[in-house]
């Protein structure tokens, strides 16, 4: 595992006892200066913690607002991490049948979940990710990773309104996309906890600075390239 600070040979089999998942710290190679720690950090939906029963829940509509909310997000952030372990497969594939292309990821989430309720929204859509199929070309909050840009991004993290909202959901995407890409390259069950996010903006923040035409995901394609899991001790 190239980049990798993993000492995990018995480590990784004892884990696999107590838990499934391994809850990691990162390092972003060749991110510069620790600037203020302002990024959106959205814990509503932690990967790790978010459990199939509780997605299943709130995809019933008859469920409070609050849990239908919280799968929307889980929506949007499956989303993100299929296209991150596409792009790290070389299998990412878009259609421009948004509704139908979610439709079947969701299923197949929902598929997996139905049998394995207590496991969590990691697991699911690893698990997805396994039979790859094509994403939806535009997001649920309206931007398309291939043609929204790092200076629209830039732009709309310094604005306000509905160009900040969607720079704030680019955001979580983006966090979303490298969880994706970690575990394909490295482990699946390796998992970057929410805590980690703000390195990952900080990230995308900077480099995008610096490559205002590049998209959002070409962009955050080449940070997920960068990122090198650190396990806690």
């Amino acid at each position: 595992m190239p980049g990798a600070q993993r000492n995990d040979t018995v480590g990784m089999t004892s884990l696999a006892y107590k838990s499934s998942f391994l809850p990691i710290s990162v390092l972003i190679t060749g991110l510069i200066a620790p600037n203020p720690a302002d990024a959106i950090s959205d814990r509503r939906i932690e990967d790790a913690r978010y459990a199939c029963t509780t997605f299943i829940d709130g995809e019933d509509k008859s469920k409070r607002k609050k849990d239908i909310d919280r799968a929307r997000l889980a929506r949007f952030w499956l989303v993100g991490f299929l296209t991150g372990a596409y792009e790290a497969d070389a299998v990412l594939e878009f259609s421009e049948d948004e509704g139908d292309a979610e439709s079947v990821v969701i299923s197949r989430v929902k598929e997996y979940c139905e049998e394995n309720r207590d496991n969590s929204i990691h697991a699911a859509a690893v698990w997805t990710g396994a039979s790859p199929k094509p994403l939806p070309a535009s997001t649920a909050v309206g931007f398309d990773p291939r043609q929204y840009s790092c200076g629209a991004y830039s732009e709309g993290r310094d604005g306000r309104g509905d160009a900040r909202s969607r720079a704030e959901a680019a955001e979580f995407w983006a966090f979303a996309f490298v969880q994706g890409t970690v575990s394909v390259r490295h482990h699946p069950r390796l998992v970057i906890s929410v805590a980690n996010k703000r390195k990952i903006v900080r990230a995308l923040k900077q480099s995008c600075a610096r490559n205002p035409t590049r998209t959002l995901l070409d962009q955050t394609a080449e940070i997920a390239t960068r990122v090198r899991p650190l396990p806690e001790r």
